[in-house]
């Protein structure tokens, strides 16, 4: 009956310590020892959610290398960015290249300007070992029946840890 007894508290304590932390866990970058590559897994949250700016849940891996990019982006650094999502039940996988402007010790700029509607960058700060992105919309771009107008000029995103992500999403409502 103890046994059972001190389970239970240490599960509600659990629980009421994931409630009191507010801030979700930012994925952390792996960085190479030698500088040349990077690589992050996570979730993209929108920084201000709202119910237009909910984004289909998807699993994102990110990688970056500071060589060998010049024949598929144009630049010799890139970063190839995976994302795996279950939309409806099926499985879907994607992978989009991106091209770094910037590398130094301090931060990575890459940008992906293949949508039609938005132009999203990607900032890694190799100091606090975080990722996070701003999409910025095409002001000339109008898309399919001016579907380009109906997003936001400029939205930003963090990078969550995948597994703080779907633990927080698996909690009770009361929880969150």
């Amino acid at each position: 009956m103890k046994k059972v007894t001190a389970t239970t508290v240490f599960v509600l304590l659990m629980f009421l310590s994931l409630r009191a932390q507010q801030k979700p866990k930012l994925a952390s970058l792996v960085v190479g020892k030698d500088g040349s590559w990077v690589t992050v897994s996570g979730v993209w949250r929108p920084d201000n959610p709202t119910k237009k700016n909910e984004i289909t849940e998807a699993v994102t891996e990110l990688s970056c290398y500071r060589r060998g990019g010049r024949e598929i982006v144009g630049t010799d650094a890139f970063c190839i960015q995976a994302t795996a999502m279950s939309p409806e039940g099926l499985l879907d996988v994607s992978t989009t290249w991106l091209k770094v402007s910037q590398w130094d010790a301090n931060q990575i700029f890459a940008t992906d300007d293949s949508s039609i509607c938005v132009t999203s960058q990607t900032i890694f700060d190799l100091k606090r070992k975080t990722v996070i992105a701003l999409d910025s919309r095409k002001p000339e771009s109008k898309g399919l029946d001016n579907a380009c107008d109906l997003l936001p000029d400029r939205q930003t995103f963090y990078f969550q840890d995948k597994a703080d992500y779907f633990a927080q999403k698996s909690l009770p409502k009361y929880f969150r």
